[in-house]
């Protein structure tokens, strides 16, 4: 039957400053789950995490220790219980409840480690728990910088038919080029399909709004609506986002927003914006190659602007900021309205 014992106690053990007696008191609570595993799914939040501490400690194979930073790993090893059944279900109970209750529990004690862990026997999860940008590579070779406070669930090896992850939190992928397999994340309330590309994907536990961002390449963002159990149960609304584009999912109004990025990037492989000082250039000529090197579609009318002379060049402004100069130089106005920008003039003289 699982010992009681003192909340402080833990605290102390965590922090690593319990006394040898003191440590010997945990290792006898630790013991009486050993003899009880029935008792792991009483403990709360604390309690857990001292389990799992210890059980990542006992493990020594298949540890994956990256530069200054420990990364445990735990895989199904027999370690404390007699039969496979009993194994399973408590590996089961602290891999699934443990993680849960420790890394997204508000209560839980600070920490600053990045943890990889075997789920199951083909299952990882990376869960950043520290204060920087944690870089995860897959065995496709798409690379993942998952945020602070954010998780990643991916396979050992993906399918031949598709790649498949589950994101909590916030991270940046940079998908591997794959047309036989398209690359599919799981996001609280939407799915995200890509072939090869690179986007940004928020979707915190709780949040009212999911956004993704696509720097590169072509994205489908769709909705689960009522049936999220199930990918191919969507809801039927799905938007298609090409670079620079974002689309912000309510979760509560099941609806998307799409805009352009708050800062929008050159995404043309080789940039011809800064090629040339546009000296007594046409202003037709320059919306063109901003249009071209951003990927963003920018309204106008040809003959308003025919007229229309600009001499100028391009530094490090970005492209609202072109845009805005232009304008200015002009007589002319602009807005943004969904993923396009519309400009208004009425000519130059």
């Amino acid at each position: 039957m699982k010992k009681e014992i003192l909340p402080d106690l833990l605290k102390k053990y965590l922090r690593g400053e319990a006394t040898s007696e003191e440590a010997a008191l945990v290792d006898e609570w630790y013991l009486s789950l050993q003899e009880n595993p029935d008792d792991i799914t009483l403990l709360d939040p604390l309690e857990l995490d001292i389990v799992q501490n210890k059980i990542l400690d006992r493990i020594k194979s298949n540890i994956e220790l990256p530069v200054s930073e420990p990364v445990r790993r735990a895989v199904h090893k027999s370690f404390f219980l007699r039969t496979p059944f009993k194994l399973a279900a408590a590996v089961s109970a602290i891999a699934v409840i443990g993680l849960g209750a420790i890394f997204f529990n508000q209560k839980r004690l600070p920490s600053s480690s990045v943890y990889t862990v075997a789920i199951n026997s083909s299952h990882k999860q990376t869960v950043n728990d520290t204060k920087a940008i944690r870089r995860v590579r897959l065995e496709d070779g798409t690379v993942i910088a998952l945020q602070p406070q954010s998780s990643i669930q991916y396979p050992e090896k993906f399918s031949k038919s598709e790649r498949t992850v589950l994101l909590r939190g916030e991270a940046f992928f940079d998908v591997a080029k794959d047309k036989s397999r398209p690359f599919l994340i799981t996001a609280a309330d939407v799915t995200v399909k890509v072939l090869g590309t690179s986007f940004n994907v928020m979707a915190y536990d709780g949040a009212k709004e999911i956004s993704v961002a696509v720097k590169t390449g072509k994205v489908s963002v769709s909705a689960k609506g009522k049936n999220p159990s199930l990918i191919q149960n969507t809801s039927g609304k799905e938007v298609i986002l090409t670079p620079n584009q974002e689309a912000v999912y309510n979760t509560t109004e099941e609806n998307f927003l799409t805009k352009l990025v708050d800062k929008p990037v050159i995404v043309l492989e080789k940039p011809t914006l800064f090629e040339t000082q546009y000296d007594g250039a046409p202003v037709v000529k320059i919306l063109n190659v901003l249009e071209e090197n951003y990927g963003i579609d920018i309204q106008f009318d040809p003959e308003a602007l025919s007229n229309c002379i600009l001499t100028t060049s391009m530094a490090e402004e970005g492209l609202y900021e072109r845009i805005q100069i232009i304008c200015r130089a002009i007589g002319a106005e602009y807005e943004i309205n969904d993923t396009r920008i519309f400009i208004k003039s009425d000519g130059c003289r």
